[in-house]
Order: structure tokens, then C-alpha cells, then sequence
């Protein structure tokens, strides 16, 4: 939990007191992206939509989905678990947007736009909780090879929808590190809250069922 923690209070601070060498890296490395996607408008178009299918809002409701799936197979702690895990990212992120508020960058010709507070990045912040509420509800389920296969496809699909926020011009590269960071964190501190979740709250767990 302190090692996703860490990254994030880092960045959060040095952000909240604009510390000269960072801002400068992250305006570079913003500016390199946009020169890069900008020409070319069929990759920014797939940016675009990869970031709707993964975007806070489709996160938010596969979590909340796996939640409703998981009290169906009467994981009812599980189930309070992802719950919790949604809403404590989502205010944690809600937070630290309102109480750093920095500004999004900014382009004469924006690929598209984004709205409010740029930092930390709502969608790396959802996509890092959403794939692993996502992942840990259907690892019961997975066995051998499948496990790893489940692990490439969550951590792959949280990176790439992170990454395509800094290419689409609307976050700069720590806000998208600080929203991954928030995201494991928020999951690391349920997960932890879970284990020590009173005997009444498991009574009425049925384990998952091996394939």
C-alpha cells in the first residue's frame, strides 16, 4: 500500500508547489505528444475512442456490474469491497482535483477537450481501479496460464488508457502517474479494510467455484 502511496504524495506535492524541473518535463513531454498525434488523424481518432470504451464512466460501471455480479454468487464481502473501492477512488480523486487544481495543457489547436481540474487523471485513476476490481473478482475463477492472461489484459488496458490522455493533449504525463498511483492505492486500502471485515460480514459468503 505505502509503495502506491508513495509515487502519489510525491507527485502531489511537487505539483501543488509547481516545482520548476517537473513542470518543465512535463510540458516537453506534452508537447512532443501533440506533435506526434496532432498530424495524424486517424491515430488520434483511435485515441478517442479507446478512451471512451475505457473512459471514468464505462470504469465506474463495470465496477459497479462486478459488484452486482458478485453479490449474485452470494461473494457478498467482495461485493463491499469493490463498492467501497469505487467510492474511495472516486473521492479521493474528486479531492485532490478540487484542492490542487491545475490547470489542463493548453493548445492553439486542441486534439480534443477536457474538463475540469487536470490532476490527478480521472480516467488512469478509474481505469487503475476498474481492472482491478475487474481482474481480482475473476481471478477465483481463472487457473494456470489464465491467471497470467488475466494480468496482461488488466494492467495492459489500465497503461493504455492512461497513456492515451497525455497523446490526446488533455493531461500531462504525472497526472496520469499520480491517477494509477491514487487508483492502486485506494484498491490496496479496501483490500485491507476487507481482510479485517467482522465474521458477520462473511457469514453468508459462498466461495467461488474453480473452472
Amino acid at each position: 500500500m505505502g509503495a502506491a502511496a508513495l509515487p502519489f504524495v510525491v507527485l502531489c506535492a511537487l505539483v501543488s508547489a509547481q516545482w520548476p524541473p517537473l513542470m518543465a518535463f512535463d510540458a516537453a513531454v506534452a508537447d512532443t505528444l501533440y506533435e506526434r498525434v496532432h498530424p495524424d488523424p486517424a491515430l488520434a481518432h483511435g485515441l478517442e475512442i479507446w478512451t471512451e470504451v475505457f473512459g471514468t464512466w464505462s470504469m465506474r460501471i463495470v465496477s459497479l456490474l462486478t459488484a452486482g455480479w458478485l453479490l449474485l454468487r452470494r461473494q457478498f464481502s467482495t461485493a463491499v469491497w469493490a463498492g467501497a473501492a469505487v467510492f474511495l477512488a472516486n473521492l479521493f480523486g474528486l479531492i485532490v482535483k478540487l484542492t490542487v487544481d491545475r490547470a489542463r495543457p493548453e493548445f492553439a489547436d486542441p486534439i480534443t477537450e477536457g474538463v475540469g481540474p487536470s490532476f490527478p487523471s480521472g480516467h488512469a485513476l478509474m481505469a487503475a481501479t476498474g481492472m482491478g476490481i475487474l481482474l481480482f473478482a475473476a481471478l477465483p475463477l481463472l487457473r494456470g496460464a489464465w491467471r497470467h492472461v488475466g494480468w496482461t489484459l488488466a494492467v495492459g488496458a489500465a497503461m493504455s488508457t492512461a497513456l492515451s490522455r497525455p497523446m490526446l493533449g488533455v493531461h500531462y504525463v504525472t497526472d496520469i502517474v499520480a491517477g494509477l498511483s491514487l487508483g492502486v492505492f485506494a484498491l490496496a486500502a479496501t483490500m485491507l479494510l476487507w481482510t479485517y471485515l467482522p465474521p458477520i460480514a462473511r457469514r453468508w459468503d459462498r466461495p467461488a467455484r474453480r473452472r
